[in-house]
């Protein structure tokens, strides 16, 4: 039978509206699938990208913005595309989520009224997306940390190495992330369960990253620092990232054993634009209009269980366009409420604060 798999926040509060999705997909004879309930053994994730592969139709709530959400929904747009995919949302504070603005929704209000006038128009949009054409899976998908690290790896030094790219000054990285790439530090800890190697790729991937800096590259960086976790626990990780960053946007860098690496860490701060923004999205790093890697995780999970990378002129183009526009709003958001010199510094300084605060809290 065909299905209709729900990506929403599972909790009572939400318990009329998965009512009426369920609803809506038996009035279009489809089945309601919802990730929670399978009753199959072993890690949720394999099971939610059956669900999505196998599914006609994919109804995605993002009130809330729930990372969990945002990261089916990825996996949701690039393996069915954004024509199988019915987003309906609450307004928060009269917002709707920044990164997927450019796609149709239904907003609605969790009253009698706006659950009947949900109820009236779903079942319409679940059976536009079900009549919409094949589906076909975008993007190549890489699994993993590691992998993801080192492809990544290869296309920076593969444009430092080119004979063509020696000035890199009509260069401009996108990145989105928590703290960034130029955060990553010698002394932060091994991963255990990626070993050496994967700290090696990181420190290569920063160096990298640098040295494009050196050659006239701009960095624009949205950051998302990370504030709280699920055992009050700051890692031993983000704590040295949080004190390197905060070091080099105050002049200063904790490479030790290279002058010339500590000096060069410096000075290409003034290549880079940041702005933060409180807004969960997938981590991107675009490189130019050569290639784009947007990478998905669970809340509270470590590195990227998946990343895709997308090379497509027109894709890229298009990523591009949405990371300008939400660079933007985040920047202007953020300056009405600090239009202090060193806003930037500041925002992180008080992040770091509250995940310390979090921990002596504990």
């Amino acid at each position: 039978m065909k299905t209709c798999f729900c990506i929403m926040p599972f909790n009572p509060n939400f318990a009329d509206i998965e009512a009426v999705i369920r609803e809506s997909s038996k009035a279009c004879e489809l089945e309601y699938v919802r990730g929670d309930l399978t009753d199959k053994p072993g890690s949720v994730i394999p099971q939610i990208l059956h669900e999505i592969k196998r599914a006609t139709v994919i109804v995605a709530d993002l009130s809330g913005h729930n990372p969990n959400v945002f990261y089916e929904l990825g996996i949701a747009h690039q393996i069915k595309g954004p024509d199988h995919v019915v987003i309906i949302t609450q307004e928060v504070d009269g917002k709707q989520a920044y990164d997927v603005h450019q796609f149709r929704q239904f907003v609605y209000a969790n009253t009698r009224q706006g659950l009947e006038s949900l109820r009236e128009e779903l079942p319409k949009r679940i059976q536009e997306a079900a009549r919409a054409g094949d589906h076909h899976e975008f993007w190549n998908v890489i699994k993993g940390r590691l992998p993801r690290t080192k492809l990544l790896v290869r296309d920076l030094e593969r444009l430092l190495s080119d004979p063509k790219q020696i000035d890199l000054s009509g260069l401009v990285i996108r990145t989105v992330s928590g703290l960034g790439s130029l955060a990553i530090s010698e002394h932060e800890p091994i991963d255990p369960e990626e070993g050496p190697e994967y700290k090696e790729m990181l420190l290569r991937e920063r160096n990298a990253l640098r040295a494009a800096l050196a050659r006239g590259a701009r960095l624009k960086a949205i950051l998302n620092p990370p504030r709280r976790f699920a055992q009050a626990m700051i890692p031993e990780r983000l704590r040295v990232r949080y004190e390197r960053l905060i070091g080099l946007l105050e002049g200063r860098s904790d490479i030790r054993v290279d002058a010339k690496a500590a000096e060069e860490d410096v000075a290409v701060m003034e290549q880079c634009e940041i702005t933060l923004t409180p807004v969960p999205m997938p981590n991107q790093f675009i490189i130019g209009n050569l290639v784009a890697y947007e990478g998905m995780k669970r809340g509270g999970s470590r590195g990227f269980d998946m990343t895709q990378c997308e090379t497509d002129p027109d894709a890229i183009r298009d990523l591009i366009a949405q990371f300008d526009r939400f660079f933007e709003d985040s920047q202007q958001q953020v300056f009405r409420s600090d239009p202090t010199d060193g806003w930037e510094l500041n925002l992180i300084r008080s992040a770091f604060a509250e995940c310390r605060s979090a921990e002596a809290d504990r």
